[in-house]
C-alpha cells in the first residue's frame, strides 16, 4: 500500500521536459515549443510555476519568462544564433528545477547586411550589433586591417556571399576602396589621413539591397612630427589635405589676405605629421625666415604643436615666408604686401586701390567717408549692368559707420568664383529711411 507521504513526494515538481522540437529551424524566426512540469516519475505536476526559457548557449540569443498552467506551458520562442544548440527551462527555486530540449539546428536567416569588424573588436554572431570589444586607435597615414561579414539581421554568417564591397569613411581626404567577399567573409586594408573621431562605411556593390554598415567610432591619432605648416591671415588649417604641390597650399585652404607695408599681422606655425595633422609637441624653437625685409621675430617654442608670431614687412610686393625648426622646414608661403592707403580721404571722395586688381595683390580696397552710421550697399557690376557681387552692410559695421570706412573685394562673385579679367563698376550707396547720404560709382579693373 502506497503511503500518502509517497504520493505527495512523487507529485512534487522534479524537472521540466520538452516535446521534441523539429530540426532545422531558422535563426530569428519563431517556432512552437511545449514544456511540461514533471515529478520524478515523469508525471505532469499540477503547478503554475514561473520559469525562464532560454537558448542554452546564452540568454542573449533568446529568452522569455513564462508561467505554467496546470503543469504545462506552450508558446512561440525565437533563437537568434545560427548553430546547433538546445533550449532550456529553469525556475527560481534554490536549487532550481531544470530541463533541456533535444539538439536543434538553427540555420542563418535571409541575407540582410554587411558587418564591419575593426581592430580590437571580435565577431559576435547571434546579436544585432554582431560585435564585442572596443575599436582601438589608429594612426593617420598608416594602414590597418579589418574584416567584413555578409550576414542576416542577427549577424549570422551567410557563406553564399561572394559580393564586391566598398569601404569609405568620414575622412573627406580618404577615398573609397573596393574588395571582394569569399564565402561571406572579407578582409580589407585601409588608411585614413585625418586625425580625430572617424567611422567606416561598408557598402555592398553587387547587391544594393544589402544594408550598408556604419562601423563603430574609432580614433585616428596624428603621426610623427615631420612638417611645419604656416597659416597666414585668410587661410584655414585643413588637416588630412591631399594636395601635394606647394602652389595649391597643402594642409590649408583659402587665399592669404593682402597685408599693408609696416602694419602688424599674425602668423601661426603648426608642427604636423605628413598628413598635416597637428602633432602635440612642446619646446622646440621655430624661426621665421624671408628673403624680404621684415621684423624677423626671435625664435619661439612650440606649445602643444603651435606657435604664433606677430610680424610686419617693410617693403611691398609678393613676399616669401617660411619657418624652420632644426632640420624641419616648411613649404614656401607667399602673400602680397601693399602700400598703405592714404587715410586723409575727404568726405565726398571714393578711392579704390590697387586699380586694376591682380597686378599687385589679389584684393581691391575701397575707402570713403560717411557723415554718419547708415545702411550701405556695396555692389560690383559688369559692363552690361549684370550684378556680379553684392554685400548689404548693417549700420555701424565696418563699411557703414560714420567717418572713414574701408572695404575690400577679392575679385570673386557671390558664388565664390573668380571673375574674368576685364572692366567692372563698383557702387557704394549709403542710405537711411529718409535719405541717401552717399552714392558713388567707379570704374575698376581686374587683371589675372
Amino acid at each position: 500500500m502506497i503511503s500518502l507521504f509517497t504520493i505527495l513526494l512523487f507529485s512534487q515538481l522534479h524537472h521540466f521536459g520538452f516535446t521534441t522540437i523539429t530540426s532545422p529551424q531558422t535563426a530569428g524566426a519563431s517556432f512552437l515549443i511545449t514544456v511540461y512540469a514533471y515529478d520524478s516519475l515523469n508525471n505532469i505536476v499540477d503547478t503554475n510555476v514561473v520559469a525562464d526559457i532560454f537558448a542554452t548557449p546564452g540568454p542573449q540569443y533568446g529568452n522569455t519568462a513564462v508561467t505554467f498552467f496546470d503543469g504545462v506551458w506552450q508558446g512561440q520562442f525565437t533563437v537568434t544564433l545560427a548553430d546547433t544548440l538546445t533550449i532550456s527551462c529553469r525556475d527560481y527555486d534554490i536549487p532550481p528545477h531544470t530541463g533541456t530540449s533535444n539538439n536543434v539546428i538553427f540555420q542563418a536567416n535571409a541575407a540582410y547586411k554587411l558587418l564591419t569588424i575593426l581592430p580590437g573588436q571580435i565577431y559576435y554572431p547571434g546579436i544585432e550589433s554582431g560585435k564585442a570589444g572596443s575599436a582601438i586607435a589608429q594612426q593617420a597615414g598608416v594602414s590597418f586591417s579589418g574584416a567584413v561579414y555578409y550576414t542576416d539581421q542577427w549577424s549570422n554568417l551567410i557563406i553564399s556571399g561572394n559580393d564586391s564591397y566598398e569601404i569609405s569613411s568620414t575622412d573627406q581626404y580618404t577615398g573609397s576602396q573596393t574588395f571582394v567577399l569569399t564565402n561571406g567573409t572579407g578582409v580589407f586594408s585601409y588608411a585614413l589621413r585625418t586625425a580625430g573621431q572617424q567611422y567606416l562605411y561598408t557598402k555592398d556593390v553587387t547587391n544594393t539591397g544589402i544594408k550598408t554598415d556604419t562601423s563603430s567610432q574609432f580614433i585616428v591619432n596624428s603621426g610623427d612630427y615631420s612638417d611645419l605648416l604656416i597659416i597666414l591671415p585668410g587661410e584655414t588649417h585643413e588637416p588630412g589635405d591631399t594636395t601635394t604641390t606647394t602652389v595649391n597650399t597643402p594642409g590649408k585652404f583659402g587665399d592669404p589676405s593682402d597685408q599693408y607695408e609696416g602694419e602688424d599681422f599674425s602668423v601661426t606655425a603648426y608642427a604636423t605629421d605628413s598628413m598635416w595633422n597637428v602633432v602635440d609637441t612642446t619646446g622646440s624653437a621655430v624661426q621665421l625666415h624671408s628673403d624680404f625685409l621684415f621684423s624677423n621675430p626671435s625664435p619661439a617654442n612650440l606649445n602643444y604643436g603651435a606657435v604664433q608670431f606677430t610680424i610686419e614687412f617693410y617693403e611691398t610686393g609678393r613676399v616669401l615666408l617660411w619657418a624652420e625648426e632644426n632640420t624641419i622646414r616648411s613649404n614656401n608661403n607667399y602673400l602680397n604686401i601693399i602700400s598703405q592707403i592714404d587715410t586723409t580721404v575727404v568726405p565726398d571722395s571714393f578711392i579704390a586701390y590697387p586699380n586694376p586688381m591682380g597686378i599687385v595683390g589679389n584684393r581691391m580696397y575701397f575707402t570713403y567717408h560717411l557723415s554718419g552710421s547708415c545702411d550701405v550697399i556695396f555692389a560690383i557690376y559688369d559692363p552690361f549692368g549684370n550684378l556680379v557681387y553684392k554685400d548689404d552692410i548693417a549700420p555701424g559695421s565696418e563699411g557703414a559707420h560714420g567717418g572713414l570706412n574701408r572695404l575690400s573685394w577679392n575679385g570673386r562673385n557671390n558664388e565664390g568664383e573668380r571673375v574674368a579679367t576685364g572692366l567692372y563698376y563698383a557702387v557704394i550707396k549709403g542710405w537711411t529711411h529718409t535719405a541717401t547720404i552717399f552714392e558713388k560709382t567707379m570704374k575698376v579693373g581686374v587683371v589675372w
